[in-house]
């Protein structure tokens, strides 16, 4: 134990002094094989790296994040967001329960959280600006509204969760449909009840609402498709994500939004957001290893049944642990680095496999908005030319809206059992 407690803290230090994540991981579990007394450290590395990545559930990580980066050249974007606000334009707030729309059904294309916030955000800022609505409280709805691409499936956060608990994939996905969808109904009515009535409000005609789902049919059918395919059982979710690739350069073709170079792009980003995550996989596994090894996971287990907290007290620390680590790491990578150590704490707790993975979903997205790393705060920040101190204000509602949903998901697991109970999970 002393060995595994010295290597953790070394692990701190790199991370302290900006190493990669995975470097950080590697060389940790590297320095720690070797003080257990392992040979051929670097052998078994590579052998560790290989066994983690082969793995057929992995291919749908690219594939999804090509999905979504296709979709973003297109600027399809536009007609979703007319979509969105032809529903609700005649409501108090009604451009932002669009936004909040938008973000939730382009969530549930990409599998992004950055995606999502980015595209949607580079649409609504503007529409929202221009009409009376404060700038930050606007970047705060974009910010908070993109997290749900790592909740409402298809997500490469429960598609990694799935490959490190061993969990059904497509029981994750639909796992985190009914949270998502409530996620988001709460974000609207938040929306609703916090900004004005819009000056040029008015209730869309049957006719705008035809032709405008008309105009967005093609990215609205996208989702269903993905869900249907999930649930049904028809396709696994990695062969889902390749049929959504070949869905959505076909649809960019026949609107001819989608271009040679539109592709090119969408494939190079695709390639260095699949590069980055699957690093973390390969050397988060040696890792994983590493903590096994020395019973780390037991140990905490041991220790936290023993302190008498009970299960709301088990739950905050969870929470605080989370929010702390997301003050300071990058969701996947925390995601990668905490599953081994707190799912045995979990497990002894008595939530389900499945409800645990929605709870450490919902940690994901507080970290994607949390000063100083959350990524979609810079994200947005960036495109609306917004200052980051106003929208770290402006952020705090939808933090915690998150930590409730967070101990709601815990308290009424059936919230996440529920809907995968009624599919096959042998699948």
């Amino acid at each position: 134990m002393t060995i595994a407690i010295g290597v953790i803290v070394f692990f701190l230090i790199c991370l302290a002094c900006s190493v990669p994540v995975f470097v950080a991981m590697g060389v940790s579990a590297l320095l720690g094989n070797y003080l257990l007394g392992g040979s051929n450290l670097l052998q078994d590395a590579a052998l560790g790296a290989y066994n983690a990545l082969n793995s057929f559930v992995l291919l749908a990580v690219p594939l999804y994040i090509l999905a979504g980066t296709l979709l973003q050249q297109t600027g399809l974007s536009d007609r979703l967001f007319a979509f969105a606000a032809s529903l609700v334009s005649g409501i108090r707030g009604g451009l932002g329960v669009a936004t909040v729309i938008a973000c939730a059904i382009f969530a549930a294309i990409s599998g992004s959280s950055v995606a999502t916030a980015a595209t949607i955000g580079l649409v609504a800022i503007p529409v929202l600006t221009r009409n009376g609505y404060p700038l930050a409280r606007s970047g705060g709805l974009i910010a908070g509204g993109g997290t749900l691409g790592i909740l409402i499936p298809p997500s490469i956060a429960l598609l990694l969760y799935g490959v490190l608990t061993d969990q059904s994939i497509g029981a994750l996905f639909v796992a985190g449909v009914i949270p998502g969808v409530m996620l988001a109904l709460i974000m609207a009515v938040y929306t609703i009840f916090m900004n004005p009535r819009d000056p040029d409000a008015k209730q869309a005609s049957v006719k705008d609402i035809l032709k405008a789902t008309l105009d967005a049919g093609a990215i609205l059918l996208l989702p269903i498709l993905i869900f249907a395919g999930i649930y049904t059982g028809v396709a696994t979710a990695t062969e889902v994500a390749a049929l959504a690739v070949v869905y959505t350069v076909m649809v960019g073709l026949v609107t001819r939004t989608l271009g040679w170079q539109q592709f090119v792009k969408a494939g190079l980003a695709a390639t260095h957001a699949s590069v980055m995550i699957l690093m973390l996989v390969a050397f988060g596994a040696l890792m994983t290893h590493f903590l096994t090894v020395t019973r780390v996971p037991q140990a905490l287990t041991e220790v936290i049944a023993g302190s008498g907290l009970g299960f709301f007290g088990v739950l905050t620390v969870m929470v605080v642990f989370y929010l702390i680590l997301g003050m300071f790491l990058e969701a996947l990578s925390m995601m990668l680095i905490t599953i081994p150590i707190l799912y045995p704490v979990a497990m002894a707790a008595g939530i389900h496999p499945l409800a645990f993975g929605i709870f450490v979903v919902l940690a994901i997205e507080v970290a994607q908005i949390t000063p100083p790393v959350g990524i979609n705060l810079f994200t947005v920040s960036q495109i609306g030319k917004i200052p980051f101190e106003s929208m770290a204000k402006a952020i705090i509602p939808y933090v915690v809206m998150m930590i409730l949903m967070m101990y709601a998901v815990a308290y009424w697991q059936d919230l996440a059992t529920w809907l995968p109970q009624t599919m096959d999970y042998g699948r």
